[in-house]
């Protein structure tokens, strides 16, 4: 085998939040002619307990499939599934998989591109300069002309979408195409939904829009990597941007001359670049005009920095893994976490495992913030000598600020003790993680089903073998976790939790079991008349739905796909009330996520409430329950609020402690990033968590306060301290509210009843009668002067404050509000081409084991005659077995295996969009 240094930037958008989001979006309109269809045979319909069921087979093998979900307001509630079959055929479903008609067309479907920012648009890609485009929901498709046959032999998407106009669209193809796969890409750009064209540049990787980042674009502003060759053989990939569509020359930025690749990703435009057509470099933009450098923690040395994945942006930080070993069985890296401008990082945790195509073991906890699940490599030296790894799950409760072991059940599904009462280094709860699914879109969590998680693992020293495991439960956000069942099971969630249905895998079966009441008790489901091997369940991607889809294959029948529709609609009939006014007769309970160890219900500065059915209330909940709930209230800020600095690393006491060898970060560098910064605080070790809404409380991040360079005068009136007209106040008030004191107390002994003196004698000043007596005067004149003290506290706090304030870093200003994956894969290859680090396109919805390949992976099924016309050798893998995942290595419209959605169509994939708004799990 060849061997390579991989560079890697796999970019994963959180694809369950933005299918709601973009049901949001208006939809496109366009005249839709018909396109024919053939029903496929009848279905085979059954009943049990009120469940129905509802069976198909297709005649061939399903690559890829997708659900587009209609709006919550939407008249038809039936769900619209398409799919694309080996044979290189689309079928639809317009009922949540009850009944398939397939679609009529001359020329082959190569890809299926869902439209990732409104739900009802969906495009089928053939290898002729035609389209089929479908405008609501797959109920109808029309044919449109495309100016090229698509670029089949790229590794990047054919089609980008714009984020705010769901009718502009960049078609990447290649025309008089006589040598792939070398053939040039050319582009073109739509305003009107493909129905016409106009070129845009020719000789490209990729083009993309680029709108949605921190700061506002325009909205014409595109991208593109195009190809140029300086000196040599070696071609270069300039980044490049317009507003004018590449028109003028003049209006043209030359951004960088040597990239890898480049991705939006939320809030940042991410781009890999080389450095003397050596180094690897990442630099980040939020405005789509400046790019920083990326700063590693100067604790972080690598000899190489051989691949990057981007594991999440949703938190207005940069998760990013950096490979420390790239070693074929021994691959793992460190996490880093940027700040909020994505350039400065600090390490959140050491040894986290990847595989060899640059997959993580990291997930976030969909609808919760700040929880993440991530396995390390526990013997990370043992392994780089050749010994297996051994993998242990972390979860976060603080945005990857500090880790701990998953805690363990302390019996198991049959009420037998397990042995492990404590997370610690001699036992916990370990889970298998992104790396090993069948299919990726199979998340722990889902966001409409808030605090549930459901995984496949073990309690003990480290992670054992798949089959060897069981299957496990937690409904508080990770704080807790139950053993449901033994063995290995597929889970699927449904009603927005209020259903979870488990299906045995990889073991053949014909049964299924399901809760409604979060796992407190299972009852079980014949589905079939005969056992198969299911590798998939699925339903809509919000999972609101009451209706699932088995996908399986039978023994008797090679080379094709059982798909059986279970419908539970009918085994609850009365729908959940959800009554604010009267909380005493509605079916939710308000819950509140907590960390772990505090009695405290405080997450990253706030309270937060969401809106749970009570389990064991028995109804549905149907229309999809806004969440989170409310705010209670932001926090006082503790401890938890704050995160190590640039240099500092978290000792084992829990405090930050500057690396030995290194100096404090330079603060000053903040009014450089942010020119508006009046000021700048000494560095202490901390910085706040960009999450965090916490308010007053402990101040962790406070210093002494310097201007920032051109704002002396500014920082000179925010910083007044105790001076002028103030200062004389002090002095006065506590003296005139003495005298006040003095008066009202000498009047109530003297002056009450009027007064009559005929002359002093002894007796009354022994009793302490006469004004001149210490018994009345002194203690008249404590009272004033504690008076007086106490009168003066709040204007000398205040001013104090003030003064102090002057002293402190305003942690607002750069740490404002609170608020998946894309993937490609770069590897040096041994080729003379331009770079010798080439792109891999790795399929995002999936790494894989057994049934499962990813965009132009080898498949004994598969007839695709484009398949790996990239040379399998630059990428240094073996054929595909049943236990390790099959890379990608192939043209823009490869096949998937079943359940699997290409890669995201405006990131850098060459497939279809891993859609934001059609995938499924």
């Amino acid at each position: 085998m060849v061997r390579y240094f991989g560079v890697l930037l796999l970019l994963r958008l959180l694809l369950l939040d933005a299918v709601r989001a973009a049901a949001k979006n208006p939809s496109i309109d366009s005249d839709i002619s018909t396109v024919q269809f053939v029903n496929l045979s009848s279905p085979h319909v059954t009943a049990d307990d009120n469940i129905g069921l509802i069976s198909n087979t297709i005649d061939s093998k399903v690559e890829e499939y997708y659900y587009l979900e209609r709006p919550q307001d939407s008249k038809e509630k039936e769900e619209s599934v398409i799919l694309r079959t080996a044979s290189k055929v689309a079928h639809v479903s317009e009922d949540h998989g009850a009944t398939w008609k397939e679609v009529v067309n001359s020329n082959d479907i190569l890809a299926i591109y869902p439209h990732p920012h409104i739900t009802n648009a969906v495009y089928l890609i053939t290898n002729t300069t035609e389209i089929l485009v479908s405008t609501d929901f797959g109920k109808t498709f029309k044919l449109l002309k495309t100016p090229t046959a698509p670029a089949l032999y790229s590794q990047f998407p054919i089609l980008s979408f714009h984020k705010d106009h769901p009718d502009w669209l960049i078609w990447h193809g290649q025309a008089d195409c006589s040598n792939p796969p070398g053939c040039p890409t050319q582009t073109h750009y739509s305003h009107n939904n493909g129905n016409s064209w106009t070129p845009l540049m020719s000789d490209v990787e990729q083009c993309m829009f680029v709108v949605g980042l921190q700061k506002p674009t325009d909205e014409n502003l595109i991208f593109c990597g195009r190809e140029v060759k300086i000196s040599g053989p070696r071609t270069f990939v300039q980044l490049v941007s317009s507003t004018d569509y590449f028109k003028d020359a003049k209006n043209e930025n030359v951004h960088f001359q040597d990239i890898i690749a480049f991705a939006l990703q939320n809030d940042f435009l991410i781009v890999a670049t080389l450095v003397d057509g050596v180094d690897l470099r990442m630099d980040v933009s939020v405005d789509g005009a400046t790019f920083d450098h990326a700063h590693w923690p100067p604790s972080f040395k690598v000899e190489r920095e051989q691949a990057y994945t981007i594991l999440d942006t949703s938190t207005k930080a940069i998760v990013l893994h950096v490979t420390v070993s790239g070693q074929h069985g021994a691959e793992y890296g460190t996490i880093l976490k940027s700040n909020s401008n994505g350039t400065s990082y600090v390490t959140s945790i050491e040894n986290a495992n990847r595989n060899e195509y640059g997959f993580v073991d990291f997930e976030k906890m969909q609808g919760i913030e700040g929880i993440s699940i991530v396995n390390i490599v526990s013997n990370p030296k043992e392994a780089v000598g050749g010994d297996r790894k051994n993998l242990r799950s972390k979860i976060t409760f603080d945005d990857g600020a500090s880790w701990q072991f998953l805690a363990p059940p302390s019996v198991d599904s049959t009420g037998k003790a397990t042995g492990c009462t404590t997370a610690g280094e001699d036992c916990s709860l370990n889970l298998h993680g992104y790396t090993e699914r069948h299919d990726v879109r199979d998340t722990y969590s889902s966001a409409s089903a808030v605090g549930l998680m459901v995984g496949v693992g073990n309690v003990g020293s480290s992670l054992t073998n798949f089959g060897d495991g069981n299957t496990y439960l937690t409904n508080d956000g990770g704080a807790t976790w139950t053993e449901l069942a033994k063995g290995t099971y597929l889970w699927e969630y449904g009603d927005q939790g209020s259903i979870i249905v488990l299906v045995e895998n990889p073991a053949p079966t014909n049964t299924l079991r399901y809760t409604f009441d979060e796992g407190q008790t299972w009852q079980t489901l014949t589905f079939f008349d005969e056992y198969v091997d299911v590798y998939d369940i699925s339903t809509v991607p919000s999972d609101t739905s009451r209706k699932f889809l088995i996908h399986a294959k039978q023994a008797d029948a090679p080379g094709k796909t059982l798909l059986i529709q279970v419908d539970f609609t009918g085994a609850r009939d009365v729908q959940c009330v959800l009554n604010e006014r009267d909380k005493t007769h509605e079916d939710f309970e308000l819950w509140e996520p907590s960390r772990p160890g505090t009695t405290t219900k405080c997450l990253f500065g706030h309270e937060i409430q969401y809106h749970r059915k009570i389990p064991d209330h028995l109804c549905y909940i149907g229309d999809k329950i806004p969440q989170p709930h409310t705010e209670v209230r932001n926090c006082s800020c503790t401890r938890l609020d704050y995160e190590c600095d640039e240099n500092y690393y978290l000792a084992a006491d829990g405090s930050c402690i500057l690396v030995s060898g290194y100096q404090p970060p330079d603060h000053l560098e903040w009014c450089r990033t942010f020119p508006s910064l009046i000021e700048y605080s000494e560095p202490t070790g901390y910085r706040k968590i960009p999450l965090s809404t916490c308010i007053g409380g402990e101040a962790w991040d406070k210093s002494t306060m310097h201007p920032c360079p051109g704002h002396e005068k500014e920082f000179g009136k925010l910083r007044r301290g105790i001076r002028g007209f103030v200062l004389f106040l002090l002095i006065l008030l506590p003296f005139c509210m003495a005298g006040v004191v003095a008066y009202v107390l000498y009047n109530h002994y003297y002056g009450q009843y009027g007064q009559i003196r005929l002359g002093e004698t002894d007796f009354d000043t022994h009793i302490g009668l006469g004004t001149d007596n210490g018994l009345l005067k002194y203690p008249i004149m404590a009272v004033s002067a504690v008076v007086a003290f106490v009168s003066a506290l709040p204007v000398i706090a205040t001013q104090l404050f003030t003064s102090w304030r002057g002293r402190a870093p305003r942690p607002s200003r750069l740490y404002r509000g609170r608020n998946g994956t894309d993937a490609f894969h770069l590897s040096r290859t041994n080729t003379t081409g331009r770079y010798q680090y080439a792109p891999v396109i790795v399929d995002d919805a999936r790494a894989v084991r057994d049934d499962d390949t990813v965009f132009g992976s080898s498949d004994e099924d598969s007839d695709d005659d484009f398949a790996h016309v990239v040379p399998q050798e630059a990428y240094d893998i073996d054929h595909r077995t049943p236990s390790s995942p099959q890379l990608s290595a192939a043209p823009s419209s490869p096949p998937i295996e079943s359940g699997t959605p290409p890669s995201p169509t405006d990131i850098l994939p060459v497939s279809p969009s891993q859609s934001p708004s059609n995938p499924t799990k």
